[in-house]
């Protein structure tokens, strides 16, 4: 009886342990087989960042059963509300729960109640807006009161346009030399938009498509975007143009691409892609794949946005191959 006393003891502390995430050192010796038991690893508990208080801000600071000490008071611009017969408090900064603490600390310092217990809402936002920025749908000023995610903050601008890009910049109000990207590109991007809290104050900045160029013999040449940051072959590009036309010399083609040091030449044989023989590289941002026609010269008859100097040149060279 006593043994099966202790057991169920063992059993009921070791469940405890686990739920703190805690494994004792008893639990991981070897069994009776002599291997180790393997602790599981419960991944820590995250919730969304707490709101601060901030300059301009209305709070409702309730004192328990002290009407003549609670009311709504704003914050001033040095973070300080005043608190009716005890003076100057300073929140600024804090959580609501933080600013709960120091007014039950300064009440208590100053001898107006022994045991105060103290509640803090905020009421209103000094800048209770969100800017939702760059490429999307209806750009402005949104109100969101409390945390929203960056889902939500999107979706209330109507979401992005086809021209947005490869990230999203964010700037919290109480961070403004810290912005935070979220890669648009990332595998897991639906969860990562609704994990991405956004406060009032913060400004939401979508990110412009970088681009590539295609010039030559082929059906459409043009500017295409690398829509959402997402990755743009040799291939790619040249199904965007609509293909190559049959006067085209594929074997010749080439990747003139923008260097620190000029513009570099990468020679690219478009059957041998086709094929599978060669391999279908990726392209960069501000990439010119040229596909030059085969047997004659051939001037670049298209005008395109950021083809100049080192770069036009070189574009130019590439589709007078013979």
């Amino acid at each position: 009886m006593r043994n099966r006393t202790l057991a169920r003891f063992c059993v009921a502390a070791l469940l405890i342990l686990c739920a703190l995430g805690e494994t004792p050192a008893w639990a991981s010796q070897p069994n009776a087989t002599g291997a180790a038991d393997i602790p599981v690893s419960v991944p820590a508990r995250t919730g969304p960042a707490p709101i601060h208080i901030a300059a301009g801000d209305l709070i409702d600071v309730q004192v328990f059963n002290t009407p003549e000490l609670s009311g709504k008071l704003r914050v001033t611009q040095d973070g300080l509300i005043q608190l009716p017969g005890a003076g100057d408090v300073k929140i600024g900064g804090l959580t609501p729960l933080q600013a709960a603490a120091a007014i039950e600390k300064d009440l208590r310092d100053s001898e107006i109640m022994l045991d105060p217990h103290v509640t803090v809402l905020i009421t209103e936002y000094s800048t209770q807006g969100v800017s939702v920025l760059g490429e999307v749908r209806k750009p402005g000023t949104y109100l969101l009161l409390g945390q929203h995610s960056l889902y939500e903050a999107l979706s209330a601008a109507g979401g992005v346009t086809q021209q947005a890009g490869a990230t999203i910049e964010i700037t919290h109000q109480n961070a403004p030399l810290q912005p935070v990207t979220v890669p648009v590109n990332s595998p897991n991007y639906s969860q990562l938009q609704r994990l991405t809290q956004i406060e009032p104050g913060d400004v939401v900045v979508v990110s412009h498509a970088d681009s590539i160029y295609v010039v030559g013999d082929v059906a459409h040449p043009g500017e295409f975007l690398i829509q959402n940051g997402q990755k743009l072959t040799v291939l790619n590009a040249i199904a965007l143009a609509q293909g190559v036309n049959p006067t085209a010399k594929s074997s010749r083609a080439s990747i003139v691409r923008k260097t620190s040091h000029g513009a570099e030449t990468i020679p690219v044989n478009l059957k041998n892609i086709n094929k599978l023989y060669g391999e279908d590289l990726a392209l960069r941002a501000g990439d010119v794949v040229v596909v030059p026609r085969s047997g004659a010269k051939q001037l670049m008859n298209i005008v395109l946005p950021g083809l100049t100097g080192a770069v036009a040149g070189s574009v130019a060279a590439a589709l007078t191959v013979r």
